[in-house]
Order: C-alpha cells, then sequence, then structure tokens
C-alpha cells in the first residue's frame, strides 16, 4: 500500500507540473488541430480502392489508428524529458538522498508520461462521435470507444516507458535518442505488417487491417490488401466502392494480448532502473571524478597557500563590426564542433568523399541526403544552447546580441552545411548543373536556419530533431518533391523547390530574430 501512495505521489506530481506548462496547451491545441482534421475529412483511411462507411465502429478505427500512426511518433517526444528536467532543476538530487529505490522512480515517471499520452487519446477520442454525428449515423458507443481502450492505450503505456529507458540510458538521453526513436517508431509500424506476426503488433495496426480488410473483401473480392492512412485529404487514387465496418471482434485471445502490453510498458521501466544512475553524476563523468574531491583536498591541505591571481586584462575593443562578428563565429563554430570523437569526423569524411566520386545522379539522391542527417546534433544546438546551458543572462546583456551574435551562428551553422555537404556540390559545380547547385546552396542555407528558428522559439534541441527527422525522412529520402529541401531529384528542382526552399530559410530567419528579441526583452 506505501509503494502504491508513493508511486501515485511522484506520477501525479510530475504530472500536475506538466499541465502547468505552456508546452501541454500547445499539445492539446495541436491534438486538437489533429481532430478537427480528422472531423474535416483531411485524415482518410483507406482500404486499396475502397473506403468505410461512416458509422461508430469507423469513426472509432480511423481516430485509434490515427493515434497509433501518429500520435505514437509525437507523442515520445512530447513526454521525453521528465528525468532530465529533475536533473536540471535539482530535484533529482533531493529524490535521490530519499529512501525512493530506482524502480519505483521509472515506474512513477513511466505513469506520469502515460498520463500525458492517455490525455491526448482523451482529447482525440471525444472525436469520433463528431464524426457520427456529422455523418448522420448510427451512435455504437461499445464498437466506437473499445479500440481507444484496448488500442491506443497500450500502445501509449509501451511508448511511456520507452521514454523513461531512452532518458534513463544516458547515450540515448539527448539527441541521439531523439533522432533514433523515428527509425524505432518506423520499425514498430513496419515489422508487424510485413510479418504478420500479432506478438509484434504494438499499435495495433495489424489487428485493424485484418479485421477491416475480412469485411471488405466479403463485399469487394478484388480488394488488393492495401492499406493507407492519409493526412491532407491528398489520395490520388478514386473511390472504387464503400464497405461497412462493424467493429473489432474481440475474443478473449485479442483482448488477453492488447492488455499484456501494460505488462511490457511495466517491464520496460523496471529495465529502466538498471541504467539509471539515480543522480550520481560522478557515474557518467567516471571514477576518477568521483575521487577527485578527496585527492584535491589532501593535495591541498600539504601544498603552500596558492599565489595571488591577477585577472588577464580585456584586450582593447575591436573597431568595425565585421571583426567583431568574426570573433563571434569563429568561437559558435568552435563550439558546435567541440567535443565529437573520431569516428564522427571519419563517416563525415566518407560521405565528402563519396559525394565527389560517385555518380552525381547517385550523389544526390543517395549521398546528400546522409551528409546532411549526418550533423543533425551540431545543428540541434543552435538558438537554444543558451536555455539549454543557463547562459542567456550573459548572451543578451552582450554589447549588440542580435546584430553580432546572430549572424555569426547562422553562419556558423552555414558553413557546416557547407563542408559536409561540399562533395556533392563541387561535383555539382564541375559538372555544370547550376540546378543541382542552386537546390545545394538552397539546402544548405535552410537546414541552419530551421535549427536556429525552432531552437529560439523553443528553447530546446528536441523540436529541430525531431522536426528534422521526420522532414528528411518524408522530402529527400522517400522523395517527395514538395519537401524535398535538398533538391535530390530532379523533379524538386523542376517544380521550383529550391527557390521555395530558400524563400522559407528567409522566413525562418526572421522568425528567429523575433524570438530572439522576445528573449533578450528587446
Amino acid at each position: 500500500m506505501r509503494a502504491a501512495r508513493v508511486l501515485l505521489a511522484i506520477a501525479s506530481a510530475d504530472f500536475l507540473e506538466r499541465v502547468r506548462r505552456y508546452s501541454f496547451l500547445v499539445t492539446l491545441a495541436a491534438t486538437g488541430w489533429l481532430g478537427w482534421l480528422v472531423v474535416r475529412g483531411k485524415v482518410t483511411l483507406r482500404l486499396g480502392d475502397y473506403a468505410g462507411v461512416v458509422n461508430g465502429a469507423w469513426a472509432g478505427g480511423l481516430v485509434s489508428v490515427t493515434l497509433s500512426a501518429l500520435v505514437s511518433l509525437v507523442g515520445f517526444w512530447i513526454v521525453k524529458g521528465s528525468v532530465e528536467r529533475d536533473r536540471e532543476t535539482r530535484v533529482g538530487e533531493i529524490l535521490a538522498a530519499t529512501p525512493l529505490s530506482k524502480p519505483m522512480y521509472t515506474l512513477g515517471k513511466t505513469l506520469s508520461n502515460f498520463a500525458v499520452l492517455a490525455a491526448i487519446v482523451t482529447a482525440l477520442a471525444a472525436v469520433a462521435p463528431i464524426l457520427v454525428v456529422i455523418s448522420g449515423a448510427r451512435m455504437d458507443l461499445v464498437p466506437m470507444l473499445t479500440p481507444f481502450v484496448l488500442i491506443a492505450l497500450p500502445a501509449m503505456a509501451v511508448i511511456a516507458a520507452l521514454a523513461v529507458l531512452f532518458e534513463c540510458f544516458r547515450p540515448l538521453s539527448g539527441g541521439a535518442g531523439n533522432v533514433l526513436w523515428f527509425f524505432v517508431w518506423s520499425a514498430l509500424l513496419a515489422v508487424p505488417l510485413a510479418t504478420e506476426s500479432p506478438r509484434a503488433d504494438l499499435t495495433g495496426l495489424l489487428i485493424l487491417q485484418k479485421s477491416m480488410g475480412a469485411q471488405v473483401k466479403a463485399v469487394h473480392p478484388d480488394y488488393d490488401q492495401g492499406f493507407t492512412l492519409s493526412v491532407g485529404g491528398g489520395n490520388a487514387r478514386p473511390v472504387k466502392g464503400t464497405f461497412e465496418w462493424t467493429g473489432l471482434d474481440w475474443d478473449a485471445a485479442t483482448v488477453a494480448a492488447r492488455l499484456g502490453w501494460f505488462a511490457v510498458a511495466a517491464f520496460l521501466a523496471l529495465v529502466a532502473a538498471v541504467p539509471f544512475d539515480r543522480f550520481d553524476e560522478s557515474r557518467a563523468r567516471g571514477t576518477r571524478t568521483a575521487r577527485a574531491p578527496a585527492v584535491e583536498s589532501a593535495a591541498a591541505a600539504s601544498s603552500p597557500p596558492p599565489p595571488a591571481v591577477h585577472l588577464t586584462p580585456l584586450p582593447p575593443r575591436t573597431t568595425g563590426w565585421f571583426p567583431r562578428i568574426l570573433a563571434v563565429y569563429r568561437g559558435e563554430l568552435r563550439l558546435m564542433l567541440a567535443g565529437r570523437p573520431w569516428w564522427f569526423w571519419a563517416v563525415a569524411a566518407g560521405l565528402l568523399v563519396a559525394g565527389a566520386v560517385l555518380p552525381l545522379p547517385t550523389a544526390r539522391a543517395h549521398v546528400l541526403p546522409f551528409a546532411w542527417f549526418w550533423p543533425v546534433l551540431l545543428w540541434s544546438g543552435m538558438g537554444a544552447r543558451e536555455a539549454r546551458d543557463g547562459t542567456e543572462e550573459l548572451v543578451f546583456t552582450a554589447p549588440r546580441p542580435l546584430a553580432a551574435q546572430l549572424p555569426a551562428l547562422y553562419a556558423a551553422g552555414v558553413t557546416v552545411a557547407l563542408a559536409a555537404g561540399a562533395g556533392v556540390g563541387l561535383r555539382s559545380l564541375a559538372a555544370g548543373a547550376f540546378g543541382a547547385l542552386g537546390a545545394w546552396l538552397a539546402g544548405a542555407a535552410f537546414i541552419p536556419a530551421l535549427a536556429l528558428a525552432l531552437g529560439a522559439w523553443s528553447g530546446s534541441s528536441k523540436v529541430f530533431e525531431a522536426v528534422y527527422t521526420v522532414l528528411w525522412y518524408v522530402g529527400p529520402m522517400q522523395p517527395t518533391p514538395p519537401l524535398d529541401f535538398m533538391g535530390s531529384g530532379d523533379a524538386a528542382i523542376a517544380a521550383g523547390i529550391p527557390a521555395v526552399t530558400a524563400a522559407a530559410a528567409a522566413v525562418l530567419l526572421v522568425l528567429a530574430v523575433a524570438a530572439r528579441r522576445i528573449r533578450a526583452g528587446r
């Protein structure tokens, strides 16, 4: 009983702290917007060339599949950060001094994450009845609400636990984990559908596909097993016919399998306690650092008093705008590049050489996307470093923080982009492919502008890491010409996307300046 009270106390305190943040209001607003897209028919579910008739079961299935496919991706980034927040605010040090065990802490954080995601599920569940009312169909509450309870909520529980596991495992607690999650999420969606394995069906998409597919097959024998969720209402294939889906057949085995994911979430939360350092920073820095205070104390006791220290006088003020911004640029570039291991530079050099020696179409389509994805963690700190490191008071009180520091920071980001993709850029220039060269320059301007604007407005690197990863995958990697900001394909260049990319970079820079002015109080 005492353990349950402690667990609920941790979860409720963390949940209440989150719901008081503006970010939670933004999350609810984004959830409402997604619900509005569903109501307006901008989110559609198609099985091949056939669409379901809107009824209670279909409304519940459509919204729950939206939760499984979309909110499961964003939800991880929304809830990830609660452990790090305890670390930054020093609350963790207080908790570490209490009898609170590591498993109880990770379970409490998982429960708190689940409460936040369950609030999103509840908000979207309210959309299903609206769909039924608009269509004039009969309101069947049981088949409508069951998918939320047995499909969406178990998936959200596992995602909540995975967020805690990523945070407690220090190599994945930062930007690397934010980027890696996109690929983990892609596997969670693709593997069950590809292997038709019910045991791996966390999101419930396989259950819905089989149930809906069986009913559409009974009406339309030419159904080709397609299963497509579209956002934005864009589906080029016309609807050949409709079918009525009456809901999932929840037998005991299926219900037990779905409820079993709650046990998986609890297990992952307990696993997270193993690498959790209980806010002992000496474990992260190493044993030598942990013994350093004692060694320093012994050395101080046996050594003579230190000599008088004189501060180094400041050099005369550098005159002129360009020398000042050049000095700041060098400092920003050094901060951006510092602390990277040798293998990071080895991979970057390999991508540069591959872009220079491979045929230009291959380099543009396959090398450039990876060359401009590899430095994502270099860019992600742009605009957010001051908030993250608590140096805003120093930076924003320096002379001309907007006129000197911001252009220098952006120039450093552009330098990284130009250097990382130099192989493809030089190859385009040598081949006289000026369209590809223009797209390359527009992409090099866009990426750091996006990082700077998102970092300046959010005060966090996580937003850029999430947005850029998704944009990179959907745009250049698919490829999707309207979102191909790198110009990796000829279709994007023919459609004039590089000009749009350059204009977007300019708009993002204006937004970054506006955010900096607000933060600087000017």
